[in-house]
């Protein structure tokens, strides 16, 4: 993997009083060290990889990834996954499921998360490989999906909302409306009008108002650019992210804005 970006501290962070934060997708991931007593994000970083992903030789070569910290906390960006209300859920069904959607598929872990807040159970599926060689690394560390954290780091709101954190070539949406749980989906794009297109494309089967829809941005978009402009011609109310519960930033990461920050910030909500 190649780091896009990677700012580091002015001065060493103590690895005994900090949570090292990773959200491992299979392409891509992002990572950040905080302070946990001050909440502080001190270091931040994010890799891409052409293919999947290969966290031994990204372990190998950063080596703060082998410090001691105090706790760690790993989200899984997998894109096959599937909410299944709880009424209906049964583990052993998993799998089911997830070929049904997917395809078949032998050589991969399948896990599931409790939402009791929105009655569902996330189930998704990780390449083998991958899993085996993150949770051999951090063996005490806490994992959940991404879109977990993000749902367990929201608030239920009498709208319809959007969720939409940017990669560098995808994007992951989370709607909702009210108290529902409409739609969590990856999606991959190059230009502005493939997000437009995913965006409204889902307005028309869901039943969305493009006006009355309310939007939060996250990752990699800045309000000055092409794709945030065709956002704003079709959806009015948007609005970019801050960090989740308190959590701060150093100088050094306080020079780019928070909502490339928001989905590590949600991460470590679930640990504070």
């Amino acid at each position: 993997m190649k780091p896009s970006f990677h700012i580091k501290p002015a001065t060493e962070h103590n690895p005994a009083d900090s949570i090292l934060l990773l959200i491992a997708g299979t392409r891509h991931c992002s990572f950040a060290v905080m302070n946990y007593l001050s909440k502080e994000l001190a270091e931040f970083g994010y890799y891409t990889a052409a293919d999947e992903a290969d966290y031994s030789e990204f372990f190998v070569g950063n080596s703060f990834m082998n410090s001691r910290y105090y706790q760690t906390a790993i989200a899984y960006d997998a894109n096959e996954s599937v909410q299944i209300p709880s009424v209906v859920y049964k583990y052993e069904d998993g799998q089911l499921h997830l070929d049904a959607i997917y395809g078949k598929d032998v050589q991969v872990n399948i896990m599931s998360e409790n939402l009791p807040a929105l009655n569902l159970y996330n189930v998704y599926r990780m390449p083998s490989t991958l899993h085996t060689t993150i949770s051999r690394k951090f063996l005490s560390g806490k994992f959940w999906h991404l879109y977990t954290v993000v749902l367990k780091n929201t608030t239920i709101r009498q709208t319809e909302s959007m969720f939409i954190d940017f990669k560098t070539d995808e994007f992951s949406l989370i709607i909702l409306r009210e108290s529902k749980l409409l739609l969590c989906q990856t999606f991959m794009y190059t230009t502005p009008d493939d997000v437009l297109y995913y965006l409204l494309k889902c307005c028309q089967h869901l039943n969305l108002s493009q006006k009355q829809t309310k939007i939060f941005l996250s990752g990699l978009i800045e309000k000055d650019s092409v794709l945030y402009r065709e956002l704003y011609k079709y959806f009015i109310d948007l609005e970019f992210e801050l960090l989740a519960n308190g959590v701060k930033l150093t100088e050094e990461l306080s020079a780019h804005p928070q909502h490339y920050y928001s989905s590590i910030s949600k991460l470590a909500a679930c640990v504070l």
